[in-house]
């Protein structure tokens, strides 16, 4: 797996990096961003402020994209990568929610390339 530009993202710090974990670990879960207040539960923070104080350095740094007049309107910025997934006749592979297959291709094997945003997934072989 590859990026298919140059990054537009900047490094986060290890705490950085587990709240948008964290984030992301929700929102494909639960199908909604958590709350200011379940992100300081999940990493004990007390305070709003020192909750915030990450959120916005996520902002700036392009990982999240904030509502701020919602109490879950936290939204990821995807980025867009290139993933290869090889598949030989009667293999199918998923990303996501779509679903990809190999068919009317004898004896031969299909390299598929595609471009989605980071936030779908990992591209996998559904054995």
């Amino acid at each position: 797996m590859k990026s298919t530009d140059a990054p537009t993202r900047q490094k986060l710090t290890e705490k950085q990096h587990a709240i948008y974990s964290f984030i992301k670990q929700e929102i494909t879960q639960q199908r909604l961003s958590p709350t200011v207040r379940e992100i300081g539960d999940q990493f004990g923070i007390r305070s709003s402020n020192g909750v915030m104080c990450h959120l916005r350095a996520l902002e700036r740094k392009g990982w999240i994209k904030r509502d701020h007049y919602l109490s879950r309107g936290i939204t990821l910025i995807a980025e867009p990568i290139t993933q290869f997934l090889t598949l030989t006749p009667g293999e199918a592979g998923c990303l996501g929610e779509i679903y990809v297959g190999c068919v009317g291709v004898e004896d031969r094997s299909v390299t598929l390339e595609l471009i989605a945003p980071d936030t779908m997934g990992e591209l996998r072989k559904d054995l």
